[in-house]
């Protein structure tokens, strides 16, 4: 617990079940929840980067689908409308407690090609050292796999190490 207690850099990681019913439609208690708890961390005085998913999901419930896209195209064009919306949230309910949100969306050839992932490591810094809180998510609407880093869990790892976080929370 002591660990959690003084750690500066935190990453957080939320998952579509998270944020969204079942419906796919948006969970505003648990959204509004999570960015009230984010920026009492960020006044705090820690840095924190959040890791979210749930653009497909979004999108769905947006589009009214009830199932995914079969299609890879599909799934991109729901992921683009979804990301939007998600964005657009994060946006306004983080700026309702006085903080800045700023999205990063990362795909897996950014961490593999080395002045790529020094550009994502320099932004992200440069965000943290500014008071914003990154919202960051797989560019699933570019992503040639359907899930390149395997799932965002994975990539909240790897976006915990970028940033040489001392915490990351799934």
């Amino acid at each position: 617990m002591e660990i959690v207690r003084q750690a500066k850099r935190i990453v957080v990681k939320v998952g579509t079940s998270t944020l969204t019913y079942q419906s796919g439609k948006l969970n505003i208690r648990r959204i509004e929840l999570l960015t009230r708890v984010l920026c009492d961390l960020r006044n705090e005085g820690r840095e924190v980067v959040l890791v979210s998913s749930g653009a497909v999901g979004v999108g769905m419930g947006k589009l009214g689908l009830t199932e995914k896209p079969g299609d890879i195209r599909g799934k991109q064009a729901v992921a683009a409308v979804g990301q939007s919306e998600l964005m657009c949230l994060y946006d306004r309910m983080f700026a309702e407690y006085g903080n800045t949100a700023a999205q990063i969306l990362l795909t897996k050839d950014i961490v593999d090609t080395p002045k790529r992932k020094e550009n994502a490591i320099n932004t992200l810094n440069t965000l943290l050292e500014w008071g914003i809180i990154p919202v960051v998510n797989e560019n699933d609407s570019i992503s040639s796999d359907e899930l390149e880093f395997g799932d965002n869990d994975t990539l909240s790892a790897l976006v915990a190490e970028l940033v040489d976080a001392e915490l990351l929370v799934v």
